[in-house]
């Protein structure tokens, strides 16, 4: 297997869904999911406020695949370029062969089966262009969604750490999933 070098940034085909590199234009569009507060109210931080917080996360984006750290994709609909979601590995240990998947999804597309689709692309590009032997992710305790996204495509339930972070005036656990390719190789997806 010829592992992934960040040479040319891979572009993942699903049967609904194209991930693609996000782009500067793509700034309104990330916006309009990272400044709804119900698509990011399980998220570490505020609903964003304006377009120029959006342009700075597809910078650091950008920083980040540059200097071969991470590797994040904007989710459109096949034939669409609109950005309705984002995925992607928000670390790569390559020492250990480990990265970590994170994800959200404008609100008008939850419930359609659209981030099991990508998170399964991102997570076959894991294992079979990146090296991984484990892929790991945690939820908020309270997000019932996201944690069905991951047990949908196989991802065990590792822990629970409680009170693991501060916000909006509380403590909230977290919750840790990890998949291994073995598991991965057995048909778990």
């Amino acid at each position: 297997m010829e592992l992934f070098d960040f040479t040319a940034f891979p572009v993942l085909n699903t049967p609904r869904l194209t991930l693609r590199q996000l782009l500067p234009s793509d700034a309104e569009a990330v916006f309009q999911i990272r400044g709804d507060y119900e698509v990011t109210k399980y998220n570490t931080g505020k609903a964003y406020a304006t377009v120029q917080e959006a342009s700075d996360l597809i910078s650091a984006i950008e920083s980040a695949y540059q200097a071969q750290n991470e590797i994040r994709w904007g989710i459109t609909r096949k034939g669409h370029s609109l950005v309705i979601g984002m995925c992607g590995y928000n670390y790569w240990v390559r020492h250990d062969r480990r990265g970590s998947v994170g994800y959200d999804l404008a609100r008008a597309h939850w419930g359609q089966g659209i981030m099991s689709e990508a998170v399964r692309a991102v997570v076959e590009f894991g294992f079979n262009h990146m090296g991984l032997n484990r892929i790991e992710a945690d939820a908020d305790a309270r997000n019932v969604a996201s944690t069905r996204v991951l047990e949908k495509i196989g991802f065990q339930r590792e822990g629970l750490q409680r009170e693991q972070f501060y916000e909006v005036g509380a403590f909230h656990d977290l919750v840790l999933f990890g998949l291994l390719k073995r598991d991965y190789l057995k048909g778990s997806l």
